[in-house]
């Protein structure tokens, strides 16, 4: 087929529809795939019934999925999907609710290596409520001042995994986890290793500290390029279907979930995210 893709949200985010990831795809139609993900950021393949071997299998033409490190929300047939659900409890800690990736974020950037994209399958859908928000990481940086730009240009921030400025309650780990997941180093702006374009780097939820600042002008400084990041001419916010499988690129991207649907409603998503390369 001719992959064709509809506009969602103007700067950022496309559709295609009449595609069935459940068979294999032409070599020309995966370029396509790749490509508008690329120019789009985020992109959305609409109307899927997926088991799950075959959703990580058709994920494939993206990346190589990567094997998920939480063991109580792997899913039972399949170790590279992550289940995230409207029941998710922080089994280790207090047994409180969870929503995973309340705050604004990209995906483990608490990593040497974070993965390079995220792909999420609605495969149960709230009638209203659930959506999830992005914002243009390209876009943020392009319309920096150019004294900022200068600023921040080779600046490298502390990423961890429990962030004394995180936004919303994470889960708790294992010791064991947590010693296998030291504090790293990444740029502040990036360059994506596709594009050549230059983003900026950000997670609110997992950065600690600029390197070589104060603790008070690194907090300002991330702040004000959050505050700046998250303005709603940035955003797009998609309203999920049933069997919408969203793919995102996390090198150029923020996002966040939105747990604001009818109590007693359930929404459950699978997660396959692939494989990344060291941020530069």
């Amino acid at each position: 087929m001719t992959i064709a893709v509809s506009d969602l949200g103007g700067h950022m985010a496309g559709a295609v529809e009449g595609l069935d990831l459940g068979r294999p795809q032409d070599e020309a139609d995966v370029r396509a795939l790749r490509q508008a993900l690329l120019d789009r950021l985020v992109l959305c393949i609409r109307g899927q019934a997926l088991e799950p071997l075959p959703y990580r299998d058709a994920m494939r033409i993206f990346g190589k999925p990567m094997k998920q490190i939480t063991p109580a929300a792997t899913h039972p047939d399949c170790d590279e999907i992550l289940i995230l659900s409207s029941e998710d409890r922080d089994t280790l800690g207090d047994g409180g609710k969870l929503v995973v990736g309340a705050a604004w974020h990209t995906d483990d950037s608490y990593k040497a290596v974070p993965c390079a994209l995220t792909m999420l399958y609605g495969v149960a859908v709230p009638s209203t409520g659930g959506d999830t928000q992005f914002v243009n990481m390209y876009a943020a940086y392009d319309d920096l001042p150019a004294d900022t730009k200068a600023r921040i240009a080779g600046l490298r921030v502390i990423h961890q995994y429990d962030s004394s400025r995180k936004g919303n309650k994470v889960a708790k780990r294992t010791a064991e986890d947590m010693a296998r997941m030291p504090p790293v180093s990444h740029p502040l702006v990036r360059t994506h290793p596709e594009t050549g374009r230059k983003a900026l780097y950000l997670n609110p939820n997992r950065m600690e500290l600029v390197e070589g600042l104060p603790r008070a002008e690194s907090d300002a400084l991330l702040d004000a390029l959050t505050a700046h990041a998250i303005q709603p001419k940035y955003q797009y916010r998609h309203k999920w279907r049933q069997g919408d499988v969203l793919v995102w690129d996390n090198r150029c991207t923020m996002h966040k979930a939105n747990a604001d649907y009818p109590d007693g409603e359930r929404r459950r998503m699978h997660r396959v995210i692939v494989q990344g390369t060291v941020p530069v």
